[in-house]
């Protein structure tokens, strides 16, 4: 019994580490800062830890590149968009060129959408201030109310968080101009959950978004309306920058629809 409990106690220490391994391989996000896996343990596991961590790098790597490039080439377009809508604007008025002005719109608004994207995937170097929660979203709603938009706060809580407000912002705008777009109008709620955490809920009684598709929604450039109209398909990039800018504040962000219709976009800050 004793030498089967010692050999029992050594298998476990040996496999524990392949343990780790798994979990951080289910858990492997690039996008995320984490701790690299340890590499302690036998010489074979120990080096399958160490080109795991290499393989993370790698990938992370990859995607900035990716970002840059991005980045480098909306930053870029602005300029010829830029004569070629002075060039446009100059040009004698005809149905061609009131839609040539429609299509370089469009092309500036993907452009900036991109930027967007590409700086939200990192830190905009915005310091962490502290902000009165009921004050600071009562100013997001006030700012769509004066201009006839409705939105509406239906919740709320007292007290102060320490956040980026910047990127908060940008979050929550996001969340109601969807709500706005497909609803037509947005209720913002406030709640303090359990430990601290400070969750913001922007709700619609639009028509929601399958339950097959929601994962998909939060993808860069996925569109639920398949339509080639922007004004009403957007650039799909709206929830992937909230996403991006809520993994900045350490925090999270879910969808979900809500009973009797209508979706909600929550994010969740710490």
């Amino acid at each position: 019994l004793l030498l089967l409990a010692c050999a029992w106690f050594a298998v476990r220490q040996a496999i524990r580490p392949l343990g780790e391994l798994a979990a951080a391989a289910d858990a492997l996000d690039p996008n995320a800062k984490s701790a690299p896996l340890s590499e302690a343990g036998p010489s074979e596991v120990a080096h399958a830890a160490r080109a795991f961590n290499a393989m993370r790098e790698r990938i992370a790597h990859y995607l900035e590149e990716r970002v840059q490039i991005l980045a480098a080439l909306s930053h870029d377009l602005q300029t010829p968009i830029t004569r070629m809508r002075l060039r446009a604007d100059m040009a004698d008025d005809t149905p061609e060129k009131d839609k040539l002005v429609s299509d370089l719109r469009e092309i500036e608004r993907l452009v900036q959408d991109g930027i967007a994207y590409a700086r939200s995937a990192h830190s905009s170097g915005e310091k962490t201030a502290r902000i009165d929660l009921a004050s600071f979203i009562d100013s997001i709603a006030y700012d769509y109310q004066d201009t006839g938009k409705a939105v509406s706060v239906a919740g709320r809580i007292d007290g102060t968080a320490s956040t980026r407000p910047h990127a908060l912002r940008r979050i929550l705008s996001n969340f109601i101009d969807n709500a706005l777009k497909f609803a037509g109008a947005a209720e913002i709620e406030v709640e303090r959950r359990d430990g601290g955490a400070i969750a913001i809920t922007v709700l619609d009684r639009g028509p929601g978004i399958p339950e097959d598709m929601l994962a998909a929604a939060m993808q860069p450039f996925f569109r639920l309306e398949q339509s080639r109209n922007r004004e009403t398909g957007g650039t799909g990039l709206g929830l992937a920058i909230a996403q991006q800018l809520a993994g900045t504040l350490s925090g999270s962000v879910r969808l979900y629809n809500r009973s009797g219709g209508g979706l909600a976009a929550e994010v969740v800050i710490p």
